[in-house]
């Protein structure tokens, strides 16, 4: 859900350079406020301010962060006068995060919808949509799509959706953009709305198709994807890396090995050792090198690889006795630091609302998975920093839905202090917060957040694993 709630309001603050410079306007002037210290002068500044534009009050709204009375004041006045600017956008989508459940959301909005006729309310249901995009709700998620006026930003929302659907299940978000597909094909050339935020539907048209052969590619559905893939490689300015990988190796499929060897040895060489990607290589470099050893070849690309993550991680070792922690495993049973003695353990830190912990769990996964059968290595995945009602099903219904098959652990707050035993014990500060232990019990590594390519951070844990075992 934070996902959604962020990526929606950076879409509310794409504005011009002129909005630009009346931001660092805003900033002197609420600087200028905050350092008033004659109140009569004060409350004119603040009067001239209530009677201004709409940028005018939105610096009241900002001066008066923690006074939620006044804050709520002003930006009832900025919605009834200037219903239609970007900053009352703002303040509609901001009034979304106090609410919990869709329901309320989506009631919200349409409270929204009839206090504010006529005014273009198309990044508000974008955001519903979003919302019942994360509930695996099709019907209600197009719903709300298909109220939206602008056609560039109806596809723009289409994308967004599908995104949202896809960091939870691939194969049902592919059936929903499969379902739209004809759809955004009848929208890519109508003409987008007037206005400094509109979008070209060609242009949103061309990344949909992107998101779609992705996800077809994903699938193994190479014929399919390498006909929306080609389009969308041959229409897009800005390509992204996953594009231009994904259009090299469709096209090596069909003997196009001149071209696309050196894409995909570099995609090899940065970490990309899937298996279609690997077979491939051997086959390009087969046919354009004869007579050479192409398992070699892909073997020293890996050795680059790795050699290159062992270099960047080594100055992170350290060596520091690991506190005793308690945490409880999904049967209610409680295990310590002291059940995984001789085992290398890899401690991740994470909860269901942390947007960095989610994006790095495809990274952890893949981590995870090269020692499934290794009775010596365990990762622990400790929920922790939460105050939902029931910590074990919310996680354990969190993992399941997006097919992750970490073991999970649970460190509960208590009641009275509101801390959390076991990432108290690590002073924990941030999470993502991962920890690789070795089996004399010492921290060989800590790492915090989450950034890069799934595959360099997967293959650093994996590195990281392998250097604290010996």
């Amino acid at each position: 859900m934070k996902k959604i709630i962020f990526t929606v309001l950076m879409l509310s603050c794409l504005s011009t350079v002129a909005q630009r410079s009346e931001k660092k306007d805003t900033n002197s002037t609420l600087a200028s406020l905050k350092h008033t210290k004659d109140k009569t002068v004060l409350n004119q500044k603040i009067k001239a301010l209530e009677n201004g534009s709409d940028q005018d009050l939105w610096t009241l709204i900002q001066y008066y962060d923690k006074n939620e009375v006044k804050k709520n004041a002003v930006t009832r006045i900025l919605l009834q006068k200037y219903p239609q600017s970007q900053n009352a956008q703002m303040a509609r989508i901001s009034s979304f995060l106090k609410l919990k459940g869709v329901e309320d959301i989506e009631t919200h909005l349409q409270n929204m919808i009839k206090d504010y006729p006529g005014v273009n309310l198309d990044l508000e249901k974008s955001f519903v949509a979003n919302m019942y995009a994360n509930e695996m709700n099709p019907a209600k998620t197009l719903q709300y799509i298909n109220a939206i006026d602008d056609p560039g930003f109806r596809i723009q929302a289409l994308m967004m959706a599908t995104e949202e659907m896809a960091a939870i299940n691939d194969t049902k978000a592919m059936e929903f953009a499969s379902g739209e597909l004809e759809n955004v094909k009848k929208m890519k050339d109508m003409a987008a709305l007037n206005g400094p935020r509109k979008i070209d539907p060609k242009s949103a048209y061309n990344n949909f198709i992107n998101l779609y052969g992705k996800l077809l590619f994903k699938a193994g559905k190479n014929e399919e994807a390498f006909r929306y893939t080609a389009e969308a490689y041959h229409n897009i300015k800005k390509k992204d890396e996953e594009l231009i990988e994904n259009y090299a190796l469709l096209s090596s499929l069909n003997g196009d090995y001149e071209q696309t060897l050196p894409i995909l040895a570099k995609a090899v060489e940065e970490g990309k050792f899937e298996q279609r990607y690997i077979d491939q290589v051997k086959k390009g470099y087969t046919k354009l090198n004869p007579g050479k050893d192409a398992d070699a070849y892909v073997q020293e690309l890996k050795n680059t690889f790795i050699k290159k993550i062992r270099a960047n991680i080594s100055s992170m070792m350290v060596h520091e006795a690991a506190p005793n922690f308690i945490v409880t495993d999904v049967n209610g049973k409680k295990v310590s630091l002291a059940d995984f003695k001789g085992k290398t353990i890899v401690l991740d830190f994470w909860a269901t609302w942390c947007g960095p912990c989610v994006e790095s769990f495809p990274a952890m996964q893949m981590a995870a998975n090269r020692y499934v059968n290794d009775p010596d290595v365990k990762f622990l995945f400790i929920y922790t920093w939460n105050n939902v009602p029931d910590l074990l099903n919310d996680g354990k219904n969190f993992l399941a839905k997006r097919n992750y098959t970490f073991d999970l652990y649970l460190d509960p707050r208590n009641p009275d202090t509101k801390h959390c035993a076991a990432a108290d014990a690590f002073k924990i500060d941030g999470i993502p917060a991962k920890f690789i232990i070795d089996g004399k019990g010492r921290i060989r590594f800590k790492v915090s957040g989450f950034e890069g390519k799934a595959e360099t951070a997967a293959e650093e844990v994996v590195q990281m694993v392998e250097m604290a075992r010996k």
